[in-house]
């Protein structure tokens, strides 16, 4: 792999440190060998000079909520993720390389059935298929009576250990429980709790014996503060959360995953299973309370990242949303990149663009600071130093 030297109109690194006008990045191996102004750092006399003068540059965005078969606007997400195995492939292979395209670059996968995100990862870090790096949970652990319960459930702390167990076994990067019921189901109630303390407890336990974690589909309610209190290191979603609810996740330094766009955008629940009165009335409420509730959540301190959940390309709109309900877009952008590593404990190799983390990129036609919906407008894409060019871009080189 050839070094490069990318020269940056302007550059926003995800440190936190005010943009750079004309700066230069250099890649070697696949890694950040150097960044700073242009003529502050030295260049490798043969590096190959990739030149972005008139664009912007940020680190690739992580969306840390997805899954990588379903599409919402289809409905019927459960039905989806029921299909075979090879159905499920060919489905995540097209949305992967929408989402890469659009400049996401680590997709954390909160849940397939037949270890197809095992599966899928390994073939991209492979180079067998074309997408961004995937953390994956394996099977999600639901009860039978549970919102997420697809082909597979957990019932009682033994079942739901062996659960655990088998997709750590099976290689999966973190272990992730349903625990209330959702938005795009009729029959669960957003803010009750389908597991026990003691069940709860069990998958955390087991994440943590291998070093790693557990995060909990949560709405908000007694459901939301079991996983808290038990030990749960993210809330996917957390969207009916009360301050109460908010206060306790910063109390115990959990992260607030927000999914705004499977329920906000046109394209997701409204289009797909919204056609069901019953859950377009709770899309409904779900929005009302967003829109009332979130800008003081986000404004109280907790730690926040962002997610699709399934709304494949649309880590822009997320960040759009987070500036609507009062974010300043330099926090959008660090939410979209930096945050979003610390919350998935991957912060030691991507979100920032630092010598020595992984060189994953993104260059913009426009300046995100100034107008969001900038980050629709993504010319290039760089994972591992790999370049992918353009939205409709096919192949890398």
């Amino acid at each position: 792999m050839a070094v490069r030297a990318i020269r940056c109109g302007t550059l926003f690194d995800g440190t936190g440190a005010p943009p750079v006008r004309d700066a230069v990045v250099v890649v070697d191996e696949g890694r950040i060998a150097a960044v700073g102004r242009a003529g502050g750092i030295a260049v490798p006399p043969a590096a190959e000079a990739l030149d972005l003068g008139n664009r912007f540059v940020m680190p690739g965005l992580i969306d840390c909520h997805t899954h990588a078969s379903i599409v919402p606007g289809l409905g019927d997400q459960l039905g989806q993720l029921c299909r075979g195995p090879a159905p499920q492939a060919l489905a995540a292979t097209r949305n992967l390389r929408k989402d890469l395209a659009a400049g996401t670059t680590t997709m954390r996968i909160m849940g397939e059935e037949h270890f197809v995100d095992v599966d899928v990862r390994d073939a991209i870090e492979a180079g067998t298929i074309v997408g961004p790096r995937l953390l994956v949970a394996g099977r999600g652990l639901a009860a039978n009576n549970g919102h997420g319960r697809a082909l597979t459930s957990y019932d009682g702390v033994d079942d739901v250990r062996r659960g655990a167990r088998e997709n750590l076994r099976k290689g999966a990067d973190h272990v992730k429980i349903f625990v209330t019921g959702g938005v795009s189901s009729p029959g669960t109630t957003p803010t009750s709790s389908a597991y026990t303390r003691e069940e709860i407890r069990a998958a955390v336990e087991e994440a943590e014996r291998v070093g790693t974690y557990a995060a909990a589909h949560a709405h908000g309610g007694p459901g939301l503060r079991l996983a808290v209190q038990e030990g749960v290191r993210t809330i996917e979603h957390g969207a009916l959360a009360s301050d109460e609810d908010i206060a306790l996740m910063i109390e115990r330094g959990v992260w607030l995953i927000c999914t705004f766009s499977i329920f906000m955008h046109p394209t997701g629940i409204e289009q797909g299973d919204g056609q069901r009165a019953a859950i377009m009335d709770k899309v409904r409420w779900a929005r009302r309370v967003v829109s009332e509730n979130f800008p003081r959540h986000l404004a109280s301190g907790v730690r926040f990242a962002c997610g699709t959940d399934s709304m494949h390309g649309l880590m822009p709109f997320e960040l759009q949303t987070l500036v609507r309900l009062g974010v300043s877009p330099h926090n959008a952008l660090l939410a979209g990149t930096r945050w979003g590593a610390e919350a998935c404990r991957i912060d030691g190799e991507v979100g920032t663009l630092e010598p020595g983390k992984r060189a994953d990129l993104v260059a913009v036609d426009g300046d995100p600071l100034k107008d969001i919906a900038a980050l629709e407008r993504v010319s290039l894409v760089m994972r591992d130093g790999v370049i992918y060019e353009g939205v409709h871009s096919k192949e890398p080189r």
